[in-house]
């Protein structure tokens, strides 16, 4: 069998609902500061040891933004602001988390129209009006256009470390020698976190032949086994003993992430729709960011839309 305290407290919640785990935690995930050591070095923005130089607080963040626009007349971020709610979504909770806002306090009420909230929203909006971003990137054109050096940062997932590894140990690209990534830092007080979500593995719950219930078993307990394998992808491992081993903590740019184990938090299991209320926000985030609605109307619309969904399931 596989025992449930084998996982990371953050990839068991994914799948637990009302004290009662429904599936086979796979992974944990998260967005990333993916780095461009080459563009942070022509900037000024890298330390004599090679790490970078990453930001503390909004204010560090605007100054070294400033910094780095200065040197190499690119934005510092590269982000996915066209065609997206996820990455908008994303962002919103991890700042959240990091001023320790109880947003979801009622799992059937969210709370958005907030100091918390206001702020993180008018901190995203200041990025995009002192052109500290990029602007008119979907999803394909922000991946491609950190490979291509188009920006310092890219705020990305997980899934991509190793594909831009490669670009870091290939000659001729903008990532050649010179690429790093950590978690989104802390850039307000009360703690240190990011919001990290996963994939789970579950089956329906029906009769089955016991042939095929054992089946499913040893399935199971497969990929609990070789959780190394699938976290070589990018992905940290939801299996604890994973991080603890010699071939995880070799692979590239692992411990500069690991922490997200003990960081990473998720909504509340309670909270049911996380994928619409993800859209909603993302839209109404979206629509502050660009300027098409003021910050208090798109966090209240997205209060208002998101809790009229809950009150109607």
């Amino acid at each position: 069998g596989v025992a449930p305290d084998s996982f990371t407290d953050a990839s068991r919640a994914g799948v637990t609902k009302n004290g009662q785990m429904y599936g086979l935690p796979f992974d944990n995930w998260t967005m990333l500061f993916h780095v461009n050591l080459n563009l942070m070095q022509e900037a000024g923005l890298v330390n004599d040891d090679g790490t970078p130089v990453l930001p503390t607080s909004t204010d560090e963040f605007f100054a070294q933004a400033a910094q780095f626009k200065e040197a190499t007349g690119k934005p510092y971020l590269v982000q996915i602001l066209a065609n997206e709610t996820a990455a908008y979504t994303r962002v919103l909770y991890t700042f959240l988390m990091q001023q320790q806002s109880d947003f979801f306090a009622n799992p059937s009420e969210v709370d958005l129209t907030n100091d918390a909230a206001t702020a993180v929203v008018e901190f995203m909006k200041k990025i995009y009006d002192e052109g500290a971003t990029t602007t008119d990137m979907d999803y394909p054109a922000a991946v491609s256009g950190f490979s291509n050096g188009d920006g310092g940062i890219a705020v990305n997932g997980t899934w991509l470390i190793g594909d831009y590894n490669a670009q870091l140990e290939t000659e001729g690209n903008a990532l050649s020698g010179g690429y790093t990534v950590y978690p989104i830092p802390q850039l307000f007080a009360a703690q240190d976190a990011t919001y990290a979500d996963g994939h789970g593995w579950v089956v329906p719950h029906k009769d089955r032949a016991p042939e095929l219930d054992a089946a499913l078993s040893t399935l199971f307990k497969f990929l609990a086994d070789n959780d190394f394998q699938w976290a070589r992808t990018g992905h940290l491992p939801a299996v604890k003993s994973v991080f603890d081993m010699e071939e995880f903590q070799s692979l590239p740019h692992r411990e500069n992430i690991a922490k997200i184990a003990q960081t990473g938090q998720s909504l509340p299991p309670e909270v049911l729709r996380q994928f619409a209320i993800q859209d909603i926000i993302g839209e109404e985030v979206a629509a502050a960011v660009h300027g098409d609605k003021s910050v208090e109307d798109a966090l209240a619309t997205a209060e208002a839309r998101i809790n009229d969904l809950l009150a109607n399931l």
